[in-house]
């Protein structure tokens, strides 16, 4: 079990990261957390939230894990969380600091815009 402070020097350790690095790393972690019970998949993931005060509708899409057989073993460019479209397999919307990776939901490849 871990306490209080080593969850503490955790999170400041990811907190440091950029966001291209802490997304590779939460596709690492977040996995090993899937279930499967009665015929049904349950899945741990990132998402977005995306809102602006002009249209108070708040838009959410799921952050899709690098490609990085495409990259050569990289994250691809850092490009925040730029990039977005829907997952063709299961038509979530998902964003992506690269144009190349995999839906967290279905693990389908994604070309994104």
């Amino acid at each position: 079990m871990s306490t209080d402070e080593d969850r503490d020097r955790l999170a400041e350790q990811l907190v440091r990261l950029p966001v291209h690095e802490l997304v590779d790393v939460m596709r690492r972690v977040l996995p090993h957390y899937t279930k499967e019970r009665y015929g049904c998949h349950e899945r741990l993931i990132l998402a977005t939230a995306y809102r602006c005060e002009e249209a108070p509708e708040t838009v959410l899409n799921l952050v899709a894990w690098p490609d990085r057989d495409y990259y050569d073993g990289g994250l691809g460019p850092d490009q925040g969380l730029s990039e977005a479209g829907p997952c063709s397999t299961c038509e979530i919307d998902v964003s992506s600091n690269a144009k190349r990776g995999y839906c967290p939901a279905c693990g389908t490849t994604l070309d994104m815009t």
